[in-house]
């Protein structure tokens, strides 16, 4: 019987859907402000559907994003209220003992750009304090969509400070499962993060196709390996400081295609599943019945 963890689906995307308020460039983060009840309840939506591993909605909860709107004052406050969020839904589901928490870091500046005027100094900088903020109420560490060599290399650097395992995920070029959206070699990320430091490798918020390409690079490393793929038609429209309301959904990556790609990629020897922006918990719901159905044995944690 095959263990495999089963994170959540995408939560940001959804929550700009969800929030009825005025579309915002600062994505999930306002929400937890305006309407914290509905980021809790998206974590419940998603633990029912059957995942087994929740990330904080601190996404869009970097200093460097909320300095662009005058909220650099709310960072702890923000980063503090996806905790807790994550924290009731598990509360009050009762499944304290079978869901984890994965705390988000996320690229600073915004998804999909590399921001030279951002030092290495302020990068580690900043992931240490935001690690030092989750440290004690998550149980381990996920870097989401790292789109360059530098932000990945400098996040792993700073969060191997901390006693915690680190799933990282590298956002892939689009039409080219073998680079990061950079255009730098994916292997080549992989070579020059400090390995040792890793529990396990993903592919997110990419397209299904560049996935099941990138895959089998991840899978040389002999780490566990998976995929956390998005369900938009392209990120190229997404300029810095627009929202995502700007990218339209894919019309033919329906729930059962999600399944079946998911399929494609255990047989390439995935053990970490789950989903990115537009994969909604519906999705989560129908892969984790076929999980079920085929008798794999769902874990929240690395083995």
């Amino acid at each position: 019987m095959k263990d495999i963890m089963l994170l959540d689906g995408g939560i940001g995307q959804e929550l700009v859907k969800r929030n009825l308020s005025t579309k915002d460039p600062l994505w999930s983060a306002r929400v937890l402000l305006d309407n914290f009840e509905l980021v809790k309840n998206l974590h419940i939506e998603f633990l029912n559907s059957g995942s087994t591993i929740i990330t904080t909605n601190s996404y869009s909860c970097t200093p460097q994003r909320l300095k662009r709107f005058n909220l650099e004052n709310e960072f702890k406050n923000l980063q503090k209220l996806a905790l807790r969020a994550a924290k009731e839904a598990i509360t009050e589901t009762g499944l304290n003992n079978n869901v984890k928490i994965a705390g988000c870091f996320s690229p600073l500046p915004g998804s999909y750009f590399k921001d030279k005027s951002i030092s290495k100094k302020e990068m580690i900088e900043t992931y240490l304090s935001i690690g030092e903020l989750q440290k004690d109420d998550v149980d381990f560490f996920i870097i989401e969509t790292m789109s360059s060599i530098d932000e990945a290399v400098n996040a792993v650097e700073a969060l191997s400070n901390f006693n915690k395992k680190i799933l990282i995920c590298f956002c892939l070029s689009e039409g080219d499962g073998t680079k990061l959206f950079s255009g730098e070699d994916l292997s080549k990320a992989c070579d020059l993060i400090q390995i040792d430091k890793i529990s396990g490798l993903c592919l997110n918020c990419s397209q299904f196709e560049d996935i099941s390409i990138g895959l089998d690079i991840l899978k040389k490393y002999g780490l566990p390996f998976g995929a956390l793929p998005n369900n938009f038609q392209s990120v190229k429209p997404l300029k810095l400081g627009m929202s995502v309301d700007n990218i339209k959904k894919r019309n033919d990556i329906l729930i059962e295609d999600f399944v079946n790609y998911s399929n494609i990629w255990l047989k390439k020897g995935c053990t970490i599943l789950g989903g990115c922006c537009e994969i909604t918990p519906d999705y989560i719901n129908g892969l984790n019945q076929f999980l079920m159905k085929n008798k794999y044995n769902k874990v929240n944690f690395f083995n």
